[in-house]
This record gives structure tokens, sequence and C-alpha cells, in this order.
């Protein structure tokens, strides 16, 4: 896993020099697009949860790769690291887990508008040097199929992302023993160009657990208000704010924040 991970990223380096930034359908900042690019992305991520005097904090760095070929496919994968702190607990520093996925997405043109249709499967390693957290087992793979649809006219766009993930063996089945996570997710992403550079984008996720009793911590529904600015020669800038909209209770996280880079290699 780790040499295809490092393969990703060496293509992507070679064939950026020669490339143009991107101009098809505006990549999201939080949920997973079902387009398809060759791109790198890096991003700064915070959140916290502070409920019942019990205080959550997490600080991730990111760096992802995907690759696209055959006009309508793309590989993807990434690599980061994690700061995970609990209260009256240390903090704990993490390696991201190793991940590869493929992506299929296809753009039909519709007179002035554009529709896209996509989905892709991600494949999760261990989390290798961690301590068991009630979100998920860092002692389980990660299986992770999503299919989404896109519209696009004018200035406006949306995309969409339905989910599924669950935890897994490599004998890909539970025992008496084991109980494996499971979600389901929805994912919008309606943005505007208010200018050639410039972008909002007011994003919404919603998660549910499959067992609502055993894997209640990962619930949430968040608001994503963010922006994106696109520069001629040097990528594009991002910046997510993130707004818990359940009772604080019932939703994973409280507030957030994301910073992003991209740089896109495939111009449409």
């Amino acid at each position: 896993m780790k040499q295809f991970t490092y393969f990703i990223f060496l293509s992507f380096f070679s064939v950026g020099l020669f490339a143009e930034p991107n101009a098809g359908f505006a990549h999201p900042l939080q949920i997973e697009p079902v387009a398809v690019y060759t791109k790198i992305r890096g991003n700064i991520t915070y959140w916290d949860k502070d409920f019942n005097q019990v205080y959550e904090q997490n600080k991730n760095l990111n760096v992802e790769g995907e690759f696209k070929f055959f006009d309508h496919f793309s590989i993807i994968s990434s690599l980061g690291r994690n700061e995970y702190s609990y209260t009256d607990s240390g903090k704990e520093a993490t390696w991201d887990r190793w991940n590869a996925g493929i992506k299929y997405g296809k753009i039909f043109d519709w007179g002035s508008s554009q529709f896209l249709i996509g989905a892709g499967l991600r494949l999760y390693d261990k989390k290798r040097n961690a301590v068991f957290r009630e979100r998920e087992n860092p002692d389980y793979y990660l299986v992770r199929p999503n299919f989404g649809l896109g519209f696009k006219y004018g200035i406006f766009e949306i995309m969409s992302e339905f989910r599924f993930q669950t935890e897994t063996n490599r004998h890909g089945r539970e025992t008496n023993l084991q109980e494996f996570k499971r979600y389901y997710q929805v994912g919008l992403a309606p943005s505007v160009g208010l200018t050639k550079s410039f972008r909002i984008f007011t994003e919404l996720e919603y998660r549910e657990p499959f067992d609502k009793e055993v894997d209640k911590s990962m619930r949430y529904f968040n608001l994503y208000p963010g922006a994106t600015y696109k520069t001629e020669s040097f990528g594009t800038f991002g910046l997510s704010l993130l707004f818990g909209m359940l009772p604080k209770d019932e939703n994973a996280m409280d507030r957030g924040i994301r910073f992003s880079y991209f740089y896109f290699f495939d111009p449409e």
C-alpha cells in the first residue's frame, strides 16, 4: 500500500510540470467529490466538541493525490498525520490509515447545462499504533463505497454524495465477539462562482449510524460555509468552517475549520 501511494504522488508531480489548471466541476471543500480529477490537495483540519465536562479535540494534516485516466476514471490515495486529545487523557498522535480507491465520473451536456454521475470505492488499512476510541476500531479495515450526482448551470453548481462505510476484518465478516461499526452519509455541496476566481460554498453533511445505540458517537449533521480562490498559476486556496446543526448531545462535533490547497493538472 505504501509503494502504491508513493507511485501516485510521483506521477502527479511529473505530469504537473506541463499541465494547466482545472476548469471542470468545482471541487467541494468537505464532501467527497464524484467528479474525477488529476490533482494534489493539502488540508489542515481542526474540530472540537465540548459537552457535559468532556472535551475532544482533533487536528489533522493531510495530503491527497488523484490521477485521472481513460477520461472517466481515476485512482486516489492520501497520507496524513492526526493528533487527538480527550478529557483526562494525553494527546494521541498517529498516522492516517493507508488507503487507496478508484472512482468513475462522467459529465453529460444538455443544452447550456451539465449533469454529472459518479461512483467510487475506497479501502482503508488498519490504523497502526493507535488506541481504540469509540468512533472507529483501529484494528479493523474500512470499506467505503459512494455514489453521487451533480448539476451545473452558469455560475451555479451542486454536487451530491451518498456514502456507506463499514468496518471489516480480513475475513470480511463478524464473529460472535465482534461488532462492526457502520454508517450511512449524505452530502450536498451547492456553490456559486461570484467571479472567475472566487466561489462560495454552503455544504451540508448528514451521517446516521447503522446501530444508533452502539455507534451514537458517529452521528452528525453539519453545515460548512466556505469559499475558494483560484489563482492563475499557483493553484486554488480554500477555507471552510464547520457548525454542528444537531443538539450538542447528539452531534459528533461542535465546530471546526479547514484550510485547503489544490493544484489541478487536468483542464476540461
